[in-house]
């Protein structure tokens, strides 16, 4: 299948995760791609794993929160490829306290992170994207759409990410981009290890929990590929649960 052949796709987070899974599905339906992290080695394997496919495969660190980061890679992005098409915003941090307890820079960066950078991505994305009718897909959580303790900057966060999906979508649907996020939950990635806080409520951390087992990155690339696929591209200003049922 090559639904992504001579497609340009902007790629945050693609170190590990869903981001390191979504980079490898889209290199093996044809797509070229600029991927960034902060973790560099990581990405460098991510690269390397997608360059076999064939397609042109260029790494960068970039951290999301720093408005020089990315609009760099963006311009750069463009300089090599002369376009994007696609941009999927996977970056992401989470961070854990009981909130009476929460430091006001960890709620800082973690907004910064999930939130500004992907922000700050759109931003600079979007004059290009309209260029190619493109699509982004942001990653948002099943935290904006249910109560999570513990993690409340990263419920905010996630909460903004699906907000800024929608008002992107309604701005600029008329001028041909498809903007739409994914709300996973039940993922196996590091971000479902049990929090390194004390005093944990295990009821109510357990209260999201699939009701069918966790499942790999590779499904959520899945459904991120579609999305930004042809097949998908009705589909806009939309918010796709990927969670076992578990806000059924």
């Amino acid at each position: 299948m090559d639904r992504f052949k001579e497609k340009i796709v902007f790629l945050t987070g693609a170190a590990t995760g869903i981001g390191e899974a979504t980079a490898k599905r889209m290199a093996s339906e044809g797509a070229s791609l600029y991927l960034v992290d902060v973790a560099k080695n990581e990405l460098g394997e991510t690269a390397e794993a997608c360059r076999q496919f064939g397609g042109e495969i260029v790494d960068r660190i970039c951290d999301v929160a720093k408005e020089e980061d990315v609009s760099s890679s963006i311009a750069e992005t463009i300089s090599l490829f002369g376009k994007i098409d696609i941009v999927a915003n996977i970056a992401g941090i989470q961070l854990w306290h009981h909130t009476s307890d929460h430091p006001v820079s960890d709620f800082e960066r973690t907004l910064a992170v999930n939130l500004t950078g992907t922000f700050l991505v759109c931003r600079e994305a979007i004059p290009h994207l309209l260029k190619t009718q493109g699509s982004i897909v942001n990653v948002s959580s099943t935290t904006a759409l249910a109560g999570i303790p513990y993690s409340a900057a990263y419920a905010a966060s996630k909460a903004g990410v699906l907000a800024l999906t929608k008002s992107l979508a309604v701005e600029y649907a008329k001028k041909g981009l498809q903007v739409n996020c994914i709300n996973p939950g039940g993922i196996k990635t590091a971000m479902t290890k049990m929090p390194p806080i004390e005093d944990i409520d295990m009821d109510l951390l357990l209260r999201q929990n699939p009701l069918s087992p966790f499942v790999e990155p590779g499904a959520v690339a899945g459904l991120i590929a579609y999305l930004a696929s042809d097949e998908g591209r009705h589909i806009n200003g939309e918010h796709v649960r990927i969670d076992g049922a578990a806000l059924a």
